[in-house]
């Protein structure tokens, strides 16, 4: 992609911050549906699982939190592309299409691996509506960049 703001590591950081909150879903709901028949065991997962709203919420809120400052890297180039004649309005088309092309390559490996489980995907369908949102936002936080 000639025209993205995100550089090839750029793309690999964003996916793995996606697939590793992703990853954390899997494995919570994986460890509700085992059936553990050591209790020690059963009682080291259960300290994990009865914290596994707060874990995936500070997953989720480092994963925006790392989306915001390579969006906030990005203000320069941004800048100058306007300045050179793109416009504010195709950047963020580009840049809101590639954060969910990511964000879909995730999804659907964490989709992938729901179905091998056998687990539900409703945790991860509401998981990727949070950063579809995120996404928005900071969509519309880059034409703040054109006047730097």
């Amino acid at each position: 992609m000639k025209k993205s703001l995100f550089r090839l590591i750029d793309r690999v950081e964003l996916l793995s911050c996606y697939i590793l909150c992703f990853g954390f879903n899997i494995v919570f709901d994986y460890v509700k549906t085992l059936s553990i028949d050591s209790y020690l065991l059963e009682i080291f997962f259960k300290q994990f699982y009865d914290y596994r709203g707060l874990i995936i919420f500070l997953l989720t809120f480092a994963v925006v939190i790392f989306h915001y400052q390579m969006l906030n890297r990005k203000k320069v180039e941004v800048y100058c592309r306007v300045l050179v004649g793109d416009t504010i309005r195709s950047i963020t088309i580009r840049y809101f299409l590639e954060c969910l092309a990511i964000l879909l390559i995730a999804f659907v490996i964490s989709a992938i691996a729901n179905v091998i489980l056998g687990i539900g995907l409703t945790n991860n369908i509401y998981l990727s509506c949070v950063f579809v949102v995120y996404i928005l936002i900071s969509s519309l936080m880059v034409s703040r960049f054109e006047n730097f």
